[in-house]
């Protein structure tokens, strides 16, 4: 088995050595400035853009992060639904600027507050609504967070038609809140996936830990993701420490 997976390696902008990481390795960068929509049209966008225009001098391809607090794409509320497609329209106008055709959003599940029958159905119509008619070749891949199983995404992704909507499974938050174990997650989800994100905790919180820190066999998940995903489908670690997983997966020899 081939392990080389740098060309599809990016590194989360959370985590505190980035820069070094982006440097170091020659890696991709995943821009998380806007997970924080003060990032777009607050007080902190001027910050964002200086500090982005810095990183994309560094590294040579980037995937972008749209924002989710207090975002709901399956709300209730019509006006709760319109806030959340405005702001992954402006997602959607940085990604194009900044030269990425990949976008990564949450989505949205709220255990006790949506029926899973009601979230697919609204998650499907909301999903192909944001994509329609777009030209610009955007791709976006749909994160679990606090989605207790995959089943629910795969159900909404079997019945989505745009080829351009994906899965993003984020391995850590799958850890932390569902009794599913991971590869279990990863084969249901393989057919629709995108992208991936990989960070480690105990099972208790969603730590973000380094990689190979916590209760996920890393190794045995990379070599899954390796056998049954499209060659395609990206990952970003998204530990708050990177160093540390950088140099782990040189040792395991997953940097080529």
């Amino acid at each position: 088995m081939d392990r080389n997976i740098r060309d599809r390696l990016y590194i989360a902008t959370v985590c505190a050595e980035h820069k070094e990481i982006i440097e170091k390795y020659g890696v991709g960068v995943e821009l998380d400035q806007f997970c924080d929509p003060r990032a777009i049209d607050g007080e902190t966008a001027e910050d964002a853009r200086v500090e982005i225009a810095e990183l994309l001098e560094a590294a040579d391809r980037c995937v972008l992060h749209a924002p989710f607090s207090e975002l709901f794409p399956a709300a209730i509320d019509p006006k709760a639904r319109a806030l959340a497609m405005e702001r992954m329209q402006q997602a959607a106008e940085l990604a194009c600027e900044y030269g990425t055709k990949k976008m990564i959003v949450h989505s949205g599940y709220v255990p006790l507050v949506f029926f899973k029958e009601w979230h697919e159905d609204r998650s499907v119509e909301f999903w192909e609504e944001f994509m329609a008619d777009r030209d610009d070749g955007l791709v976006i891949t749909v994160e679990n967070v606090m989605d207790d199983e995959p089943y629910m995404m795969v159900k909404m992704m079997e019945r989505i038609t745009n080829p351009n909507i994906r899965l993003c499974f984020d391995v850590g938050h799958a850890a932390c809140v569902s009794d599913v174990p991971v590869l279990e997650w990863l084969e249901a989800m393989a057919p629709y996936l995108g992208h991936i994100h990989i960070h480690n905790n105990d099972g208790t919180h969603d730590w973000h830990k380094p990689i190979f820190d916590g209760k996920v066999d890393m190794e045995t998940f990379l070599d899954k993701v390796i056998e049954l995903c499209a060659p395609d489908t990206t990952i970003t670690i998204e530990s708050l420490e990177g160093l540390s997983s950088m140099e782990w997966l040189n040792e395991k020899g997953y940097l080529g």
